[in-house]
């Protein structure tokens, strides 16, 4: 038996004093470390968005994971923070688009511009 001194733990929690039992040894040390059972993860369905690791104020880590969006927060970037979307798309009109050019299309001719008078031939 081992004894273990008192502690406390990450979470705060106080640990008294006690004995422990060890494991019997065995013939062969066990070279592989255990490995945690793998449980399946969720599927999220809808958009989601990527939380970034970060540490807790109580020190415990969390992994990056993808979390899902709700309607509500949808609706509220869409209407507050789509208006940036919205002046490009403005701007975009206003401009004549992307695909727009300054030539004429293929088979046609340009036409004269109304300021030169055109002249009759007899």
């Amino acid at each position: 038996m081992t004894y273990v001194r008192p502690h406390y733990r990450r979470d705060g929690t106080y640990v008294k004093g006690h004995n422990r039992n060890t494991r019997p040894r065995t013939a062969q040390p066990r070279t592989a470390p255990r490995r945690a059972i793998q449980r399946p993860r969720p599927v999220p369905t809808g958009p989601t968005t990527y939380v970034r690791p970060y540490y807790r104020t109580d020190g415990t880590r969390v992994r990056g994971h993808h979390r899902p969006i709700s309607p509500r927060t949808i609706a509220v970037v869409a209407g507050t923070g789509g208006g940036g979307l919205m002046l490009l798309l403005l701007l975009l009109a206003l401009a004549g688009g992307p695909g727009t050019s300054s030539k004429s299309p293929a088979g046609t001719t340009p036409s004269h511009p109304a300021s030169v008078p055109a002249t009759h031939h007899r």
